[in-house]
């Protein structure tokens, strides 16, 4: 699940989809494969996507296509079949054990290209081939090269970290302090010099939200009270001050004063969403997958708005965009029932699967890619918890 984008035989196919269509073949042939009618909003919205094609039917190109196989791949591969096998899955803290430990692999690969790119003046983008070839150093605070482990991105190998931290608990819950200590330290270090501002904001807004859902014991009310003190710190501390202002803050700044261009990752991404509203406004039902895709590798023109790149870095503008209001409410609905039904369980497992799932479904606020594994996978074990539970 890891190699998001390294290694891949195609930009159309990754390791993980390459792994899970022979998982799937297996899956079918042994008549394990389960369709759920909870699942109906799931489908449902992706008919609205392939039905909005056509309001924009004179703009329809192969863009649209490749979207609307992606989008069925990536439901059908990383979120039904993994149920369906998660369904008879024997131990949780199993599953914990196998995510500790490809977690372990990927913090030790990312602290190892951190010091490498840094200090060692190794190019890692000679060494693992990733899906694009065009990919840059991509700097923080203007110096340091950030590690993007085996994504494209380092904010996209983030989200393997949002996932997996709190499921690697299932396995440590019960392990000796200075084990999880020696584990943790080097595993939340790799993480932190990801440099994901999307990503330290979800995680840490789940966890807050978890605490204070469970802060009628001592316990989390203390862990609740020190992780605002903390976060108070780091974001007025000197120390911190040049990482916060490097990251988080020129990208809030962007979009308080979008004049500024002194960041345009930020800049680019507040056009972004300037451009899903008019769209929205013009075509409130939607325009079908893919289609800004298309409309940018054509150059066209829709609802005033000249596309130039494609996407609109939020999974939720992107299915506004394509499905319309009723698929956006549709999608919302889904997540939010099993995010609420986590939320209310006190087992232990149903806590650490809601941390995981709604960091997730926050940092896609903040970016589009549907097609990656990790938030399909949490929703699957999200109903695998709530059935056992039920």
């Amino acid at each position: 699940m890891p190699f998001i984008s390294a290694f891949a035989l195609s930009p159309w196919l990754p390791l993980p989809l390459v792994f899970m269509m022979f998982i799937s073949i297996y899956v079918v042939f042994s008549y394990q494969l389960k369709i759920l009618t909870e699942d109906w909003e799931i489908f449902l919205l992706i008919i609205l996507g392939i039905l909005a094609f056509i309001f924009s039917s004179s703009y329809f190109g192969n863009k649209n296509i490749n979207h609307t196989a992606a989008i069925l791949n990536s439901v059908f591969f990383f979120y039904i079949v993994p149920r369906s096998l998660l369904i008879k899955f024997k131990s949780i803290s199993l599953l914990g054990s196998i995510i500790a430990i490809s977690l372990a692999i990927v913090s030790a690969f990312v602290i190892f290209e951190y010091i490498g790119s840094n200090y060692l003046g190794i190019n890692f983008l000679n060494l693992i081939p990733y899906t694009r070839s065009d990919l840059g150093d991509a700097l923080v605070v203007g110096t340091y090269i950030r590690p993007r482990g085996f994504a494209e991105e380092a904010g996209h190998m983030a989200l393997f970290y949002e996932m997996s931290l709190p499921l690697s608990f299932l396995y440590f819950k019960n392990k000796r302090f200075i084990l999880q200590l020696c584990y943790y330290i080097p595993v939340c270090t790799s993480f932190i010099l990801l440099f994901s501002s999307a990503a330290f904001i979800a995680i840490n807004v789940a966890l807050m939200t978890f605490l204070w859902l469970t802060s009628s014991s001592k316990k989390s009310f203390v862990l609740l009270a020190a992780m605002i003190f903390i976060f108070v710190f780091v974001m007025i501390s000197d120390v911190t001050k040049p990482f916060v202002e490097g990251t988080l803050g020129v990208r809030l700044a962007a979009v308080l004063n979008p004049s500024e261009q002194y960041n345009s990752s930020a800049s680019d991404r507040f056009e972004r969403y300037q451009n899903t509203w008019a769209i929205f406004t013009s075509v409130p039902l939607g325009i079908g997958w893919g289609m800004s895709s298309q409309l940018a590798f054509d150059s066209e023109q829709f609802a005033g708005v000249t596309f130039q790149k494609a996407g609109f870095v939020s999974l939720y503008a992107e299915i506004l965009i394509a499905c319309g209001l009723p698929g956006l409410i549709l999608f919302i609905n889904f997540l939010a029932k099993k995010i609420i039904r986590l939320a209310r369980s006190s087992s232990f497992e149903s806590q650490m699967v809601f941390l995981s799932t709604f960091s997730l479904s926050l940092h896609y606020i903040f970016i589009s890619n549907y097609w990656f594994p990790m938030l399909w996978f949490s929703l699957a074990l999200a109903a695998t918890v709530i059935k056992a539970e039920n």
